[in-house]
């Protein structure tokens, strides 16, 4: 079978394999390991690497494991930050990170509700216009913008301020199939899919991989934390090319499997009169996957708070009436406390 074509991201110069490599596991390993790590996925053909501010010293070790390589390599990070002095801290942090002089895409991370999208891309103080600031600088050379809510990231692509979008794709989480492919194409929108395994949760590369790829201007960044993951994900890129019978049929398994107790992330749900953090609760298992452990058992750390939240739900139900999806989420919720109280002990 014939290899994927490689990917142009929109508007860019930006023209990559056919995956990129996400930068969330690489936390959880030792950075001789990250190197190897890092190093392998270059050498399988492998240029274009995500990180973020946010994933503790994942910048750190790809800029250390990429430092001298001799081979046109993109990078892409991104800012939580709301004001426009915190972001331009931010860029100039990666950098020295990274060990670069300019980095090739600069998101807003994970602006996933209305709040926070006043925050960071319309008010004049915005993170925002601190990425253009970088951008006039030279310190950037597009910038991109994160999120979950589909209709929240189309909404800030019309302001015509963003070149590069990063969203959850998977064939669970495949509503962005509805319109907003085709509007990222008729913007001309380089368009990125995080999540391809679902944050963990599904677990078959090849049918999570060639689901995606079969859209030739999306481009999947599976997280990777061992040498054997780069060379699976790798191979299937260039060997196979065709969804198998068998592998529609597990795909229809799952998505059965899922319906009832998949969070996507919507925030719909929230805020809870009690108080609880619904979508970290609902995706305990994706944390304990991806994210470094000390860091989750960590009772000052901001995912370690939220799942003690879990404990605040009283069965009110409020939830289910908000949540498009009609997830049983006190039934979900109860079964991640068992999760978290495993992983905690």
């Amino acid at each position: 079978m014939g290899k994927f074509f490689s990917r142009k991201l929109g508007q860019t110069e930006i023209k990559s394999f056919p995956i990129g490599f996400g930068g969330i596991p690489i936390q959880r390993v030792n950075e001789r390991k990250a190197i190897e790590i890092i190093r392998e996925a270059v050498k399988q053909g492998i240029n274009f690497f995500d990180t973020a501010r946010a994933y503790t010293d994942s910048e750190e070790k790809i800029g250390k494991s990429l430092s001298d390589i001799d081979k046109k390599i993109y990078i892409s990070t991104k800012t939580p930050a709301n004001t426009k002095k915190a972001a331009l801290k931010d860029v100039k942090k990666s950098l020295e990170n990274l060990q670069r002089d300019k980095i090739d895409i600069y998101h807003l991370h994970n602006v996933s509700d209305e709040k926070t999208y006043q925050k960071m891309v319309l008010n004049p103080n915005s993170a925002l216009s601190g990425l253009k600031e970088a951008k006039r600088m030279g310190l950037i050379e597009h910038i991109g913008i994160t999120g979950h809510s589909i209709e929240l990231l189309k909404k800030a692509l019309k302001t015509g301020q963003f070149s590069v979008t990063m969203f959850c794709y998977n064939f669970i989480e495949n509503e962005c199939e509805n319109d907003f492919l085709d509007f990222c194409r008729s913007k001309n929108i380089g368009m990125i899919a995080m999540k391809p395994f679902a944050g963990g949760r599904l677990n078959d590369a090849s049918i999570n991989l060639k689901y995606i790829l079969q859209q030739n201007d999306v481009l999947a960044i599976p997280g990777m934390e061992k040498i054997e993951e780069v060379r699976e994900n790798v191979s299937i890129v260039n060997n196979q090319n065709v969804l198998t019978d068998k592998e529609r049929e597990l795909m229809d398994y799952y998505k059965e499997k899922f319906t009832t107790q998949f969070c996507r992330r919507c925030g719909y749900c929230q805020p809870c009169p009690e108080g609880v953090n619904i979508p970290i609760i609902l995706r305990a298992q994706s944390f304990i996957n991806r994210m470094p452990e000390k860091d989750l058992k960590n009772g000052e750390k901001a995912v370690y708070k939220a799942f003690q939240t879990a404990y605040n739900c009283i069965n009110c139900e409020v939830c289910i009436e908000k949540c498009p999806y009609n997830l049983p989420i006190p039934r979900l919720i109860e079964k991640n406390i068992n999760i978290i109280e495993k992983f905690l002990q």
